[in-house]
């Protein structure tokens, strides 16, 4: 199954084609469990400049990235985390009330952003003098994609047949998360035994996700209507936007539709057996998150005699910090 490319343009036209893309964003993501958004509010100068800032940071010594080092138990996360740090295994399964994946090793190094005016955790920056204006331009972006989130949350209250704002107000406080992912370039004999992986599979803790990526491949999403089974998400252009939903809009709208399971793993034209270098990958994740005061619990029109709400009642807040306490025993 490939996932389907929408023009977001449409959401900026007439009314009738706001609906249109609003359905077909709705429909993509309960049946395919992601879709690819072009033709969106972030400009591609933009993208292009997250791109060559993100591999500038990852080529960075490691000395200078442990200025901003990961602090110990922080919640949520902030700055630096090195390959091995953090594995995703120790959530895989969670969404589904399945006990953990395992210690399944990911193979990744990550850098963790919130908002310059957040106070849950504070950001952790490296010197400017290891890269002038990397902290000024992630700032920048980082409200970009805010904009971009809440027109998406408005196309998903269109489809949804939902009271203007619903979504969009639970939202205003942007207590997101920014992360620069770097896969580093390893044989194929490394993920070869199940021991280690890109990713492991998981959901996401949010609303919505915004990913972009480079062309390398690797990313699987589970299809909605063939649980288990996985298939490839390919991008055309770093410019896309790869969308999915988490658990905190899943909860809220009583599983109307769920957070689709993702991993990264080899990419398409490697296989398990051969003899090769699986190439070094960038992505970059926008993680959506509902204000921490803000319950996430089902909202009453998607509660029914027939669909009884199925999740207690809970902050955002509390179910972030849930779920970060099990992820914590997956870092070292």
């Amino acid at each position: 199954m490939v996932a389907a490319s929408l023009d977001m343009s449409l959401f900026f036209g007439t009314p009738e084609q706001k609906k249109e893309f609003s359905s077909q964003l709705l429909q993509n993501l309960k049946t395919r469990g992601v879709v690819k958004i072009r033709n969106h509010s972030v400009p591609e100068s933009d993208i292009s400049r997250l791109f060559e800032l993100t591999r500038q940071f990852f080529a960075l010594s490691h000395e200078e990235k442990m200025h901003a080092k990961h602090p110990p138990h922080s919640s949520p996360s902030r700055g630096y985390s090195y390959v091995g740090q953090e594995n995703i295994s120790s959530i895989s399964g969670f969404d589904k009330g399945l006990s953990s994946g395992g210690n399944v090793r990911d193979l990744k190094e990550i850098y963790d952003i919130g908002s310059k005016d957040g106070t849950a955790a504070p950001n952790q920056w490296i010197k400017e003098t290891s890269l002038p204006g990397f902290r000024s331009f992630m700032e920048s972006f980082y409200a970009t994609c805010f904009q971009t989130e809440l027109q998406l949350l408005e196309a998903l209250e269109v489809a949804l047949d939902m009271p203007a704002t619903s979504l969009t107000d639970i939202h205003l406080t942007a207590q997101n998360e920014f992360r620069l992912l770097h896969y580093p370039a390893i044989p194929t004999s490394e993920l070869r035994d199940g021991t280690a992986t890109r990713i492991a599979e998981h959901t996401d803790f949010g609303s919505i996700t915004m990913l972009f990526q480079d062309s390398t491949g690797g990313l699987q999403v589970e299809n909605q209507e063939q649980l288990g089974c996985f298939h490839d998400v390919s991008t055309e252009s770093q410019n896309e936007i790869i969308l999915n939903i988490g658990d905190s809009l899943q909860r809220l709208t009583n599983d109307t539709f769920r957070a689709a399971c993702h991993r990264v793993t080899y990419p398409p034209s490697i296989k398990a057996d051969d003899e090769e270098i699986i190439p070094e990958r960038f992505s970059v994740a926008y993680f959506a998150k509902v204000d921490r005061d803000a319950f996430i619990t089902p909202r009453k029109e998607f509660i029914s005699d027939a669909k009884p709400c199925k999740y207690e009642a809970m902050t955002a807040g509390e179910f972030g910090n849930m779920r970060f306490a099990k992820l914590l025993g997956g870092r070292s």
